[in-house]
Parts: structure tokens; C-alpha cells; sequence
């Protein structure tokens, strides 16, 4: 069951992301990453340097083993900004 679930979430977040990702003009892997620490946000309203220095922080992130909360917090000052 929870496998199906995390099935679900991940398709439905791939999808998400990759429709954003056509407004913002990066990839639908880059705004699928962002979409998991940054659900809240709508990727197409944001500007697409700040879309793409927000996929840039995560793979530097999570390179250095940081933590999902560091990340999370990163990615929304990037996007924010």
C-alpha cells in the first residue's frame, strides 16, 4: 500500500513539475526535484534563473549530504528572492 502511495506522489509530482517546466524553461527533472522541496511554490511565476539556480543548490546540497531541511530552506530563499 505505501508503495503505491509513494508511486502516486511521485507521478503526480513528475507531471507537475513537468508542466511548470514549460513556462519556466528548465526541465521536468529539475522542477520535479524543486516541486519536492518546494511544493508550495508555482514554478510559473517565478523567474527562470531563479528556477534554474534553485536546481543548481539542490544537486549542491545533496552532494554535500545535507539535510532535507537545509535544502527545503534553500531552494524557498532562491525562489523568493
Amino acid at each position: 500500500m505505501n508503495r503505491i502511495v509513494t508511486a502516486s506522489a511521485a507521478a503526480l509530482i513528475a507531471l507537475t513539475g513537468a508542466a511548470s517546466a514549460m513556462t519556466a524553461d528548465v526541465s521536468g527533472y529539475d522542477a520535479a526535484q524543486i516541486r519536492a522541496f518546494a511544493p508550495n511554490i508555482d514554478l510559473s511565476l517565478v523567474d527562470a534563473d531563479a528556477v534554474k539556480k534553485a536546481a543548481s543548490v539542490i544537486e549542491n546540497l545533496e552532494d554535500d549530504d545535507a539535510s532535507f531541511a537545509q535544502i527545503q530552506n534553500s531552494v524557498r530563499h532562491v525562489l523568493t528572492k
